[in-house]
This record gives structure tokens, C-alpha cells and sequence, in this order.
């Protein structure tokens, strides 16, 4: 400790000799009065603030490329330079010596003359379903390279985020941002990239080297440093790393956060919990964590895997031109790695989905086979699902049975025999606080997937057997449905009170849809809700999830039709060692109590009024109100409860023609606030409105058109 703090002292006292010939330029003409103050010092940057606590922090910046700091033995750096001189709370170093690092792997997208539709959205993501992986022009990887050429800083809202030019990776370029949070010791890393380059697909690795000098052992270049991490099993670990590991060695853990000890203290780092996590089939637990320790230096970070043997494998998009903002996220503390990381893991309520009165909480769309293994093992086995569900606060999952498994184009008495199994299995399996709803993803007859369910059984046929009328009775089963077109099955829809949904819309199997539909009778219908919304694509240059969901909700409204998003997943088998929150969404619907399996039709029915809105998890909407409160004006007033800061609320509306939108800065939140909020919009001529609130780390909650 004696030996860094004197080697911190003759770094500053060379830089002050030097003066500031050395240093690169700085401005600070953005930066503004508040509760994070930025300064120059010499060749230091410096910002101060305080925490939850109110104790006093200072993060210090080198502004001199060609400073020499303590040397940290990274065989893959040839040079000692770090961003990062200091980070300390009340005058006590935490972090010494730091330098962000990352790494891109790039690949093509198809573009869309070669493909008829699609475009950015695509997925898969060209006309062979195949990943960016598998393009013909093969893939690169590059490690990203920093070479200070300028600094500045600015003020946003009460926050500050400084930025330092001069990285490169690969067709990227940009530099290195850090944000800070007044009121908590979060802090945002971010590369701030573009490339010119046309139809680039990518994924990123990134993470941080921190100086650990004091953990050096005997031994050329031997390190040992503790971290602390939820295995997959969801126990905590602490443990010392092994010291002769300078390679990144991947971490399967739960909650995507990993924390190591540092000078006084610890820090725990993370990604964006579902930004991070493009569209896949499987949320298997790949090992997004990492770390290294080598030759008195720690390294922690976050990764992808270029290929995981799925064709499903969606990367992320970074049109030309466009501010890529590759992030993630540090918890400082003064305690021990512990402590951060369960400071981290509060961030996502410890990947639960808090309980709010009058609520309950709704995934759909999960394709899980449950009832062909239900039959092999009898209906009392607990499928995996289900504890990892109630375990993460869901109280109700719909799924979607008979997609590649059983017999679902069977026109014999062994369709219905299934479809009964279907209906005992989740009854079966459903209890005073958690439902399982049964519904099909049939796809025929009416263009594209859709997902189906009903308010209670129904039995009926997908092809319909022959010499059979649409409508008969079954001695077993009573009334059983044989539709041959899409008139028939949407009265059958009408006659039972079911609901359809398209899936996935305008990508995979629903590709073109639902506009290739939007006139018909069906579409048009009332019972055709909508479509279903996820995070697909993931385009890290916008501050939102799911554009294209919002884009297509947008336009249906337009068209004049009451058309709504549900939250769903779309995902196959589940474990407990999944990465499951990562891909998840869920819908808040209200109901209360949540009703008994003979009566999960009253929380299908509140589906279908709207009585819901869609989030993250992180972002909560318990009540919103949109009305007109006067000529051309319109009034918004919303409760919301968050954990991360929030970045801004956007009301968007249209008038049967275009859509509009004002954005409304909720740049001075702190972590972890309640608020109840009003705006006042000028909307002439709005038919329908919405809002949707989003915060740093780009998750959000959403409320579907309300209509004038």
C-alpha cells in the first residue's frame, strides 16, 4: 500500500514538472453547476461526488498518453499507460491504475437486395437462416486499441459523462465514456463507436485491468485476488483466483455479476441485463463473466460466444454511421466484494420480478414440450419450468404445447387424446399462486405464427380430418372444432372466446406479417390482439428495446385498428443454470387475486382489455392515465418505480396518418426512486397515445395505445 501510494505521489509529481505540454486537450465548456463537479488538475481529470451515503468519491483521469504509471504485466500491452489513475472515497484509493478494455468480433449482414425482406430487423438474419457466423465472408475479431487524443466532459441533467477519443476496434472508432450517477457509486463504461462500413453485424467483449500489486505471491509473475460470484445454483462464492491464469477464464454465474477485491475496498461489474443478450432459442448459460489475474494486475469483464452451434444467433446491428454505445457497469464499494456484488445484484431485484398490489405477472410463449414429457413421466413431475418461474416472481406462464412436438397435425381421436393431456398436465400443475395457461402457436390458416389460447378448454383440430364437419361432438370431449380456413377459425375463435396474437412479428416464421394480412377479416378482427413484443433486434446505438415491436404497433394503430404488443419470450427447454432473466420479459397484468385454473380465462380476459403493461422488470408503470386536457393538448400522469437511473419517458401518439413523439429527460433520478409524474403534450388531432419509460442500462416498461 506504502509502495503504490509513494509511486502515485512521483507520477503526480513528474506530471506537475512536465506541465501540460504533454497533455492532450480538454474541454469543459459543457460542464455545468450541480452535484458531480469536474476539474483540471495538472494531467489529471478529476470528478468528485457523492454517494447514497454521502460520502465523498473522486474518480481521476491521466490526460497525458505518454505518463508511465505502475507497470501492470499485460503480455498482450506494450505500452504501462492508464486511463484510470485513481478512483477513491473519502481520500482512501479503491481502484489504481485501471484501463478499459474491449474487443468486437464483426460479421455481415445479408443486405436486403439479396433477400426480400427484412432488412436490419431480419431474423434469422439472411435468406439461408443462418448467423452472422455462418456468412461466406467468415467473421473478424479485433482487439481494441486506446491512444489518448482528446478529452471532455459534460453535464447531463445531475449527471456527468466524461470522454476520452482514441479508441479503435476494428471498423469501429470512437472512445472510451464514463457516466456518473450523484447519490450512488454506479458508474457507466461505455465504448462510443461508429463505422462507416455497410451491413456489419458484431458482438462486443469488455471489462477492465485494475493495478493489484499487493496481491502478487511468489513466483515469476504469480497473482492471487478474491472475487465473489452467485454460482449457478444460486450459492455465493468468495474465492481466491488461481495465480497462474493470465488467459480470460470464463465464469458461469447467476445475476451476470462478478466482483473482485481492490486497494480498500472492491468493485463489482456487470452488463446491461437484457440489452446484453441478443435474440436466441436457448438461454443457456454460456459464461458471459470473465476474469484474469496475472503479473499484479486483475481483469474482469463480460463476453459473447461468436458461435454457440444454433442458427438462431442474432448479434447485434450497428447500421453505418450510427453511436454504438458498448456498455457495461461498475459498483464501487469500500467493503468486501461481497458487499458490491450484492449491491449489483439489487439492481435487477436479484432477477425477481417485484410484487405490485393488484398485479400479476404473465409470460407467454415458451415452448417447453411439457406435456409429451408429462406423459412419459407422469403429471405429478414438476417440470423444471416451474420452480425457476415461481422463483423469479412469475404467476402465470402460457404455453405453447404442440410446436414440433406431440402430434399436432394428427386428424385421428390421438390429437384430442393429447390436447386433453395438455389441459390436466397444467391443471394439474397450476396452484394458488402460480398458473399454467395452455395455448398453441398453430400457424395454419391465417398467415404467419400466431400465438392461440383460450379462456378455458378447447378441442379442435389444426388439419381438418376428412369428411368431417367444421363443428361436431365428440363423446368424450364434447364439442371439437374442425376449421379449413380462416373464417372458420376465427369463428371458432369468437364461439369459445379465445384471443390470437401474432408471434414474432415481421421476422422468422411471421415474416411479412401481419401486413401481408392487415385487410383481411381476421386481422381486423378484435380477437386478433395484436402481436407479440420482444427485444429483437438489439441496436446499441438507440436508448430503447424492441424498436421494431414499437414500429409495427405504431403503424397498426394508425391504420385505424385498436391493436396492442404482449410481452413474450420465445424461448425452448429451461434449467436453473440458465441465463433466463437475460431474455425475459414480463407482463404486469391487472388482476387480483390470481384465479384458480378453472378460471384463468379472468386474467386472459384482462389481457385483453389492456388491463397490463410490459417490462424488463427494472421499470414499473403501476398506473398511468392519457386523456385529452384540452383542444389539442394532451395530459400523461404516471406512477413509476425504477432501480437504475432513469434516462427519459417518452409519450408517442398518432393521428391516423403519422406518428409523434416528445421525449421527456429524466436525467436527475437516482438509483432506486418512486415518483408520480404529469406531462402536458401538445397533440393535435392524436387518435390513440402511449408511454414508455427507459433507463440507463436500456430496459423499460411500456403501456399499449390508449384511444381518444
Amino acid at each position: 500500500m506504502k509502495i503504490l501510494l509513494i509511486r502515485f505521489a512521483v507520477f503526480l509529481l513528474m506530471a506537475s514538472a512536465a506541465g501540460w505540454a504533454a497533455s492532450v486537450p480538454v474541454d469543459l465548456s459543457q460542464v455545468r453547476p450541480g452535484p458531480i463537479g469536474v476539474e483540471r488538475q495538472v494531467d489529471l481529470l478529476i470528478v468528485k461526488w457523492q454517494d447514497e451515503r454521502s460520502s465523498n468519491w473522486e474518480a481521476r483521469f491521466s490526460l497525458d498518453p505518454a505518463s508511465r504509471c505502475v507497470k501492470c504485466g499485460n503480455p498482450l500491452d506494450e505500452n504501462d499507460y492508464r486511463l484510470i489513475a485513481l478512483i477513491a472515497i473519502q481520500g482512501r484509493p479503491v481502484v489504481e491504475f485501471a484501463q478499459p478494455l474491449y474487443w468486437a468480433v464483426t460479421g455481415k449482414r445479408q443486405p436486403k437486395s439479396e433477400y426480400a425482406r427484412g432488412g436490419w430487423d431480419a431474423f434469422p438474419n439472411n435468406v439461408k437462416g443462418q448467423p452472422p457466423a455462418f456468412h461466406p465472408d467468415g467473421t473478424r475479431r479485433f482487439r481494441g486499441t486506446f491512444n489518448l487524443v482528446s478529452a471532455r466532459a459534460r453535464t447531463v441533467g445531475d449527471r456527468v459523462e466524461v470522454f476520452f477519443a482514441g479508441l479503435k476496434i476494428g471498423p469501429f472508432e470512437g472512445g472510451i465514456a464514463y457516466t456518473f450517477y450523484p447519490g450512488s457509486r454506479l458508474v457507466k463504461q461505455e465504448a462510443v463507436v461508429s463505422t462507416p462500413e455497410p451491413n456489419v453485424a458484431y458482438f462486443y467483449d469488455a471489462g477492465i485491468q485494475i493495478s493489484a500489486e499487493s496481491d502478487r505471491i511468489p513466483g515469476r509473475r504469480n497473482t492471487v485476488s478474491e472475487f465473489a460470484y452467485f454460482d449457478t445454483d444460486g450459492r455465493l462464492r468468495s474465492e481466491q483466483s488461481a495465480h497462474t491464469r493470465p488467459e480470460r477464464t470464463p465464469l458461469t454465474v447467476r445475476y451476470r455479476a462478478l466482483a473482485v477485491r481492490t486497494t480498500n475496498g472492491s468493485f463489482a461489474l456487470m452488463p446491461p441485463p437484457h440489452k446484453y443478450f441478443y435474440a436466441r432459442d436457448f438461454s443457456s448459460n454460456l459464461g458471459y463473466l470473465w476474469r484474469s489475474v496475472w503479473d499484479g494486475c486483475a481483469y474482469v469483464g463480460v463476453r459473447q460466444l461468436e458461435e454457440d452451434n444454433t442458427l438462431p444467433n442474432a448479434w447485434f446491428n450497428a447500421p453505418p454511421g450510427t453511436v454504438q454505445r458498448m456498455s457495461l457497469f461498475l459498483v464501487f464499494s469500500d467493503q468486501a466484494p461481497v458487499v458490491a456484488l450484492k449491491d449489483a445484484v439489487a439492481f435487477t431485484n436479484a432477477d425477481r420480478f417485484p410484487r405490485l398490489p393488484r398485479y400479476k405477472t404473465l409470460t407467454t410463449h415458451w415452448h417447453f414440450a411439457y406435456t409429451e414429457q408429462a406423459l412419459v413421466k407422469g403429471f405429478d413431475w414438476v417440470p423444471p419450468f416451474k420452480p425457476i418461474f415461481k422463483g423469479m416472481g412469475v404467476n402465470a406462464v402460457m404455453l405453447t404445447d404442440f410446436h414440433g412436438d406431440l402430434h399436432e397435425n394428427d386428424v385421428t381421436g390421438l390429437r384430442l387424446d393429447e390436447q386433453d393431456a395438455y389441459f390436466r398436465g397444467c391443471r394439474t400443475q397450476s396452484d394458488s399462486d402460480f398458473l399454467m395457461i395452455p395455448s398453441e402457436e398453430p400457424n395454419v390458416l391465417l398467415g404467419g405464427h400466431y400465438d392461440l389460447v383460450f379462456p378455458k378448454p378447447v378441442y379442435w383440430f389444426k388439419r381438418k380430418p376428412p369428411h368431417t364437419e367444421f363443428r361436431s361432438v365428440h363423446p368424450r370431449y364434447g364439442t371439437v372444432y374442425s376449421p379449413s380456413s380462416a373464417r372458420e377459425l376465427m369463428e371458432m375463435v369468437r364461439a369459445e372466446g379465445g384471443y390470437v396474437f401474432q408471434g414474432h412479428p415481421r421476422i422468422k416464421g411471421s415474416t411479412d406479417y401481419p401486413d401481408k394480412v392487415r385487410e383481411t377479416e381476421h386481422f381486423r378482427d378484435p380477437r386478433f390482439l395484436g402481436g407479440g413484443w420482444k427485444s429483437h433486434p438489439v441496436d446499441f446505438s438507440s436508448p430503447r428495446l424492441g424498436g421494431r415491436c414499437f414500429k409495427l404497433l405504431d403503424e397498426m394503430n394508425n391504420w385505424g385498428l385498436p391493436k396492442m404488443m404482449i410481452g413474450e419470450v420465445d424461448l425452448f427447454q429451461i434449467d436453473h443454470t440458465h441465463e433466463v432473466y437475460g431474455h425475459i420479459n414480463i407482463n404486469y397484468v391487472k388482476v387480483d387475486p390470481l384465479p384458480d385454473w378453472d378460471n384463468y380465462g379472468k386474467l386472459v380476459e384482462a389481457v385483453a382489455r389492456g388491463e397490463f403493461f410490459v417490462t424488463t422488470g427494472e421499470v414499473l408503470l403501476p398506473k398511468v392515465h392519457i386523456a385529452g386536457a384540452s383542444q389539442g393538448e394532451m395530459g400523461v400522469e404516471a406512477d413509476i418505480r425504477w432501480t437504475y437511473p432513469l434516462e427519459f419517458a417518452e409519450v408517442v401518439w398518432g393521428d391516423g396518418a403519422q406518428t409523434s413523439r416528445e421525449i421527456f429527460p429524466l436525467d436527475k433520478t437516482r438509483p432506486f426512486g418512486s415518483s408520480s409524474l404529469a406531462w402536458k403534450v401538445r397533440a393535435k388531432n392524436w387518435t390513440w397515445a402511449r408511454l414508455a419509460v427507459w433507463d440507463v442500462a436500456g430496459n423499460g416498461a411500456f403501456i399499449n395505445p390508449v384511444r381518444r
